[in-house]
């Protein structure tokens, strides 16, 4: 599973998502998952495998829920 997992973080880097920085953006944040969606859909992504690639796009503020860090 874990060399599965590696080539399926492969493939999604391969199509360049954006990264998300967090920060008040509404629109952005909406484009954002909208692109992101599309990759997965195109990869024939599960929930759990959306959560772990989406997440790991994921910067900064948008990773700590917009705290900063102490």
């Amino acid at each position: 599973p874990g060399r599965e997992d590696e080539m399926r973080l492969e493939r999604f880097m391969k199509h360049n998502p954006k990264l998300f920085k967090g920060g008040y953006n509404p629109e952005g944040a909406v484009k954002w998952v909208e692109e992101v969606e599309i990759i997965f859909e195109a990869m024939g992504c599960t929930e759990e495998h959306k959560i772990v690639l989406g997440t790991y796009v994921l910067r900064e503020e948008a990773t700590n829920g917009g705290r900063s860090p102490s």
